[in-house]
């Protein structure tokens, strides 16, 4: 696919001086580690603009931003008690810039192959990259298109604080600043009760190390499109036949049970089998008060589960009905629940992970309803967006589609005979809709 040759390694730093402090992270920041997010942007220049892309532009932008986000322009380090926290010291955030001689048309952006990650992101692998929070790169295309790569440390960085802080970057980028939201940081509403109050069981987290291994099966991405009209009529299918209340069900609901239901009979799974659909759902205005400018981690994992009989065979509203009721499970005393869980297992010096998924389970990961797929640096929105993690087994993407009629794509890593079968049933369920919406 060929390799880039990095001309610009330059360090951005805010714009003016800056808090020099320590932030404290939350118990569930702590949970995130040192995984990383990675996403790139593919911007083309439609109307011809001569300083289209301007490094100067950006990198001015950026040094803004970070006065407003300034624990990002700092490091992760290990604090003398052992807890991990962040060294807001105004070092700079990497911005690298890359020729590639090759045209956006030749290359396959998605699924983010490793491939795609060693040509427009920065490299995670380095020794010294460990502390950073976020780094930048911009690649230059032959054809005039440029490639925005990101990657954002997770302990720091979720999906809608990315969102916020590209955001961000972008409005003061192209001058509009008066809807700029200042982010907080403040993260006290995420502290345990005292004493603490743990009334609901939190299965979609262990303690057991054995609990939490590594899936090593080897596995294969594809993409798939769902258009804005399949979705409407996904949406009218999921209210008809129906035995649940499927009134309010979101594009995430109906997506996630259109892809659990095939996977189930992609595996050809005995009808008494139990699956579970892992998901994450954010917090901030779920929890009282409600934290909608709060940067940092914000969301926490949960799961639907349902025999595999009732999965394949009822209507695919009442498998969206099965996602959105563990969703509305999810109140101000469930939330305090797991934060006070946290609290008394971190006391004990007991680590807490999230639960390995069975043979039979699948994870799903929305990256729904956030800027970050139309992001407007002065040059148009990009063409387009995606966002992964390293590429892990038995999990599914689900982002905004750019191109699809803006309707949605998916993501998704399976094994290689669990995906030729799953293509197979995803199609026919997607040739049902189009047939019902024609008739």
């Amino acid at each position: 696919m060929g390799t880039v040759e990095i001309l610009e390694s330059s360090l951005v730093v805010p714009a003016e001086d800056t808090p020099r402090e320590t932030l404290s992270l939350s118990n569930i920041d702590l949970l995130m580690g040192h995984k990383h997010n990675y996403a790139i942007f593919l911007f083309k220049n439609s109307l011809g603009a001569r300083d289209f892309f301007s490094v100067e532009v950006l990198k001015s932008a950026l040094a803004k931003t970070l006065v407003l986000f300034y624990p990002v322009a700092g490091r992760h380090v290990v604090g003398n008690d052992g807890r991990d926290q962040i060294d807001c010291n105004g070092q700079g955030v990497p911005f690298l810039v890359a020729p590639l001689e090759r045209t956006a048309d030749t290359i396959q952006f998605e699924p983010m192959s490793p491939e795609i990650r060693k040509l427009f992101i920065p490299d995670d692998e380095e020794p010294h990259s460990s502390s950073l929070l976020l780094m930048l790169q911009v690649t230059y295309l032959k054809c005039g298109s440029v490639v925005l790569g990101a990657l954002g440390k997770h302990i720091l960085i979720d999906g809608r604080s990315a969102a916020h802080i590209f955001d961000t970057w972008s409005r003061i980028a192209r001058g509009e600043l008066e809807k700029i939201v200042p982010p907080s940081f403040d993260n006290t509403p995420l502290c345990a009760r005292s004493p603490p109050q743990i009334s609901f069981e939190l299965p979609a987290y262990t303690t057991d190390p054995s609990k939490n291994e590594d899936n090593k099966k080897s596995c294969v991405l594809s993409l798939f499109k769902v258009s804005k009209e399949q979705i409407k009529h996904l949406k009218i299918r999921c209210s008809k036949g129906s035995k649940s209340n499927t009134t309010f069900l979101s594009t995430f609901c109906v997506v996630s049970a259109l892809v659990w239901k095939c996977y189930c009979k992609a595996l050809g799974l005995a009808p008494d089998t139990n699956s579970r659909l892992y998901f994450s759902v954010d917090i901030r205005n779920r929890i009282n008060p409600p934290m909608p400018a709060y940067f940092g981690n914000g969301a926490i994992r949960i799961f639907a589960t349902s025999e595999v009989s009732k999965i394949t065979s009822s209507p695919i509203g009442d498998v969206a009905a099965t996602v959105k009721a563990e969703i509305d499970r999810l109140t101000d005393d469930y939330i305090r629940s797991f934060i006070d869980y946290l609290k008394v297992m971190l006391d004990k010096k007991t680590s807490v992970m999230e639960t390995t998924i069975s043979e039979f389970d699948l994870r799903v990961r929305p990256i729904l309803g956030m800027p970050l797929s139309d992001l407007n640096f002065g040059w148009d929105p990009p063409q387009l967006f995606s966002w992964e993690r390293t590429t892990e087994n038995k999990v599914a993407y689900i982002m905004n589609d750019l191109v699809n009629d803006h309707g949605i794509k998916i993501v998704l890593s399976l094994d290689p005979s669990t995906m030729n079968q799953f293509k197979k049933v995803f199609y026919e369920e997607l040739m049902f809709v189009d047939e019902q919406n024609n008739n």
